[in-house]
């Protein structure tokens, strides 16, 4: 997966949410992972992340810098920002890191900056000499897509050639997964709550709606039973008496 950092002075932040939005179908054909700076301001409760800026600086595999007279006045670009992508440029060569300037507005670059020696992409024209016209977009864009290709090309055959896993290359970001807000409940809670509801109902059931015989008790009449005729002997039973032989 090729990961990309974008440079840009607070000023020039339109240009930076415009250049986003144009890079969304590279990032989704290509599993590009886009990283770029939060430039410190004083009073902003979003502070600038000096760590995580650094380590995004250091594992990038691609740079662009948004080049304008905004972005020479700032010190830290120049100081942390360049310094850094130029030394892994020179560590891993053109074959494997890239840093492209995009002219915003009119600027020179100075000598003594590390950005003197890239060409800008997009042609001869600024962005903001472009004004609403996409067509200088469009040609920042198509100068990239090249380049991804190239990199991605070449970063695959180093994998293939050192036998590093190359799945990162066609599969988007694998991000951890969110724990649930709900945790399931356990299997013995299941049971308990089921027999719990079973013993509820029956014990309704029994005391309201099946008849009192089931309770150990019979009632002398039911709404919808009758009881049984009793029956009155006329002669008292008498035990047998024995009878005496036949005479002959």
């Amino acid at each position: 997966m090729l990961r990309v950092y974008i440079s840009c002075a607070p000023a020039d932040k339109p240009y930076l949410d415009t250049l986003l939005k144009w890079l969304r179908p590279l990032r989704e054909k290509y599993f590009l992972q886009i990283w770029y700076n939060s430039a410190p301001v004083s009073g902003n409760k979003e502070l600038y992340q000096w760590d995580a800026m650094l380590n995004n600086l250091e594992q990038a595999h691609l740079y662009l810098f948004l080049a304008s007279k905004n972005s020479l006045g700032t010190d830290y670009i120049e100081r942390e920002e360049v310094s850094r992508a130029v030394a892994r440029h020179t560590e891993l060569g053109e074959k494997y890191v890239r840093i492209l300037p995009i002219q915003v507005s009119p600027s020179n670059l100075p000598k003594s900056s590390g950005l003197s020696r890239f060409n800008p992409i997009g042609g001869a024209k600024t962005l903001l000499d472009w004004k609403n016209d996409p067509m200088g977009y469009q040609l920042v864009i198509a100068e990239l897509q090249r380049n991804v290709e190239e990199l991605r090309r070449n970063w695959m055959e180093e994998y293939y050639r050192t036998g590093q896993p190359m799945d990162d290359f066609f599969h988007p970001m694998r991000l951890a997964p969110a724990e649930p807000a709900l945790k399931p409940i356990p299997g013995w809670a299941g049971v308990v709550f089921l027999f719990i509801v079973f013993y509820m109902v029956t014990s309704w059931y029994l005391s309201g709606c099946a008849p009192r015989m089931y309770h150990m008790y019979v009632p002398k009449s039911l709404p919808y039973q009758s009881l049984p005729e009793q029956y009155f002997r006329d002669n008292p039973v008498e035990p047998p008496q024995e009878v005496p032989p036949r005479p002959e």
